[in-house]
């Protein structure tokens, strides 16, 4: 942390190393929640073209028996 002042203005600048954060174990850890949020994504999306589907053909069955 550092104090930098200039005429009136006062402020205070925390700093990090971006570098020390992004550890191959951190950046492992992301890409493996990403993934495992886009296959629960790609599922959903799945179970609801299964279910549309599943409706089409109900309804298609239900206009054919009438």
């Amino acid at each position: 942390m550092a104090d930098v002042r200039i005429d009136e203005l006062h402020s205070t600048v925390d700093t990090v190393d971006g570098a020390a954060l992004l550890t191959p174990e951190v950046l492992d850890r992301i890409v493996q929640t990403v993934l495992g949020a886009l296959q629960a994504r790609e599922r959903g999306t799945q179970a609801l073209r299964s279910e549309l589907d599943m409706r089409s053909i109900v309804e298609q069955q239900r206009g054919g028996e009438r």
